[in-house]
């Protein structure tokens, strides 16, 4: 029986400690409750100008708990086509996004609100036959998913869908083209840095 107990409290010393050293590890800590975030990504973006685009964005977001309010900035530039309209393959646009997120372990879905936007250059001898505005305001949902590389690093991929409210129109003589489709998708694939704000 000595022995018996003296080899039951060797493995349980041996499954205890381990999960110390764990739990003591930086690596598998939790972290707390409040904490910001830093993101870059690289996007890819249909129908939110006259062609295809490529672009960039940077964000800054609180999380709190399974959820997240998150400010983004988005810069975009038309890819060039032989297929794209006129005045549309040199097209860029910026925009604001702003978005509320829920968060289960690596997985995300929020709603989105963009505002910004497509610039066309005219050139100097096209005249426009009406007022242009080139503003843009999408609402959408965007899903996605976060693989972590280190603690302080992850690797995040996500997919958007929006519904393009106000889309800018260019008007020349009895001629107009639209800047937007009336739905957008956007790809995206960046880096996080989560930081600790206490």
């Amino acid at each position: 029986m000595p022995n018996a107990a003296r080899i039951a409290l060797m493995v349980a010393l041996g499954l205890a400690l381990p999960a110390r050293a764990s739990a003591d590890d930086p690596q598998s800590a939790m972290w707390p409750e409040v904490y910001c975030e830093f993101s870059a990504s690289s996007l890819l973006a249909f129908g939110l100008m006259p062609v295809a685009g490529l672009g960039l964005s940077s964000t800054i977001a609180l999380r709190w708990f399974d959820g997240s309010f998150s400010i983004e900035s988005r810069a975009f530039k038309a890819l060039s086509s032989s297929n794209a309209p006129p005045l549309g393959e040199r097209s860029s646009a910026g925009l604001g996004a702003a978005s509320i997120c829920r968060h289960q372990e690596t997985i995300f879905l929020c709603q989105v609100l963009q505002i910004g936007a497509i610039g066309t250059p005219i050139p100097p001898d096209v005249k426009l036959s009406g007022p242009h505005s080139p503003w843009i305001v999408t609402v959408g949902g965007r899903g996605g998913t976060d693989w972590r590389i280190s603690r302080h690093l992850h690797l995040r991929g996500f997919l958007e869908l929006h519904v393009v409210a106000m889309r800018p129109v260019v008007k020349i003589g009895n001629f107009s083209q639209d800047q937007t489709a009336y739905l957008a998708a956007l790809a995206g694939l960046g880096l996080t840095v989560p930081v600790d704000t206490e």
